[in-house]
């Protein structure tokens, strides 16, 4: 079994472990992990790790040749990835089966204790009860079969996360009780997560203003679903009317600028993610935060949205309206992104650098096989 670890407390310090595979227990199920995606939404679980409780997702194994290391500083950043399995005690779930959900960076996942109830399968091990249930599903999918479903997967692993959490805000916004803002501003427009947005919003004729760096104006214009591109030294070119900021950056600098900018006309500020994780000098938590502008940061968290909508629509509503939009956008998307499929942990190790300073282009995704 290998699996890529990453210091809790220095993000630059990553490697790859590997230690026998662990024995099935009663009740249990044994995957292979097939393929994950790996994108800057995982940074963000780094980041909270210890606000949100990601780090309890999947416990490290233990590396025999680091006995000199703080072992307690090692954790594995969990992924959105497709899993087969190959050994299972649970009635209903059959050797050779496939599944979509939360897994570690890794070859192999093995849970102690599984419910299956109408063909999904739940971890209910004793380490995850305590986690948003949502983590803790597991999907089926159909046998692997041709080209065009394994590119279909890897679309579903790269974006169904992103896109369920555009949903999400797109519905905070489209519910907002007070009255619409003039304008939703996006920080961190290329994120595949703000596109979604971009894309929800655009197609409810509210005006989008996308806020991203200079490298990546040209292709965030290009997808034409903001009304306006600004570059972030160029916050002055923002219009100050009525808004609603949507933060995806998590940079403290750019955000203090934006609310000087807007002032009173800043209605709401909600904080999601944390691609811009170099800059962020803090990290305040889950709570919501005040500052000099009075208008309070709303942190955002998707599952809680959804466990919340789920309660008031009823489960079989919400899916069937949130599958619908996350479909139409993977279609859009599909237009214009391109799937890298890299082979073994060993590559993920490699590029880890690269995707930490953002140098992988908005326009691509990694997908990862195991080895």
């Amino acid at each position: 079994m290998k699996q890529f670890q990453v210091n809790k407390k220095e993000l630059s310090k990553y490697r790859v472990v590997q230690s026998e595979d662990l024995p099935l227990t009663q009740a249990g199920v044994a995957f292979e992990v097939e393929r994950f995606a790996f994108t800057a939404n995982n940074l963000t679980y780094f980041m909270m790790g210890d606000k949100l409780g990601y780090w309890q997702f999947f416990p490290p194994i233990n590396s025999h040749s680091t006995k000199n290391n703080n072992e307690e500083n090692w954790g594995v950043i969990p992924v959105w990835g497709i899993g087969k399995v190959t050994a299972s005690s649970v009635e209903g779930v059959d050797i050779g089966s496939r599944y979509f959900g939360y897994f570690p960076p890794a070859t192999h996942l093995h849970m102690d204790s599984v419910t299956f109830a109408q063909n999904n399968l739940i971890d209910t091990s004793a380490h995850r009860r305590p986690l948003p249930q949502g983590y803790n599903l597991y999907r089926p999918l159909e046998c692997s079969g041709d080209q065009t479903q394994s590119h279909r997967e890897n679309l579903q692993m790269l974006l169904w996360p992103l896109y369920i959490t555009s949903y999400c805000l797109w519905d905070v916004i489209d519910q907002c009780n007070m009255p619409k803002p003039k304008q939703v501003i996006v920080l961190s427009a290329s994120s595949k997560t703000s596109l979604g947005l971009a894309y929800a919003l655009r197609k409810d004729d509210y005006h989008v203003v996308g806020v991203t760096s200079g490298k990546s104006q040209k292709f965030v214009e290009g997808l034409d679903v903001y009304h306006q591109v600004v570059c972030y030294n160029n916050l002055d070119d923002i219009a100050s009317k009525a808004s609603i900021v949507v933060d995806m950056s998590g940079n403290n600098k750019i955000k203090l600028r934006l609310k000087n900018r807007l002032g009173d006309d800043l209605m709401r500020y909600v904080q999601v993610g944390l691609t811009h994780w170099q800059d962020v000098s803090t990290v305040d938590g889950v709570e919501n935060t005040k500052d000099a502008s009075g208008v309070s940061d709303e942190f955002f968290f998707a599952p809680a949205h959804i466990q919340t909508r789920m309660a008031e629509l009823g489960a079989s509503v919400f899916h069937a309206k949130s599958g619908a939009f996350v479909k139409e956008a993977m279609l859009w998307t599909a237009s214009w992104l391109s799937v890298k499929n890299q082979r073994s942990i060993d590559s993920l190790a490699s590029d880890f650098e690269s995707i930490c300073n953002g140098l992988v282009p908005a326009s691509e995704g990694l997908v990862y096989s195991p080895e």
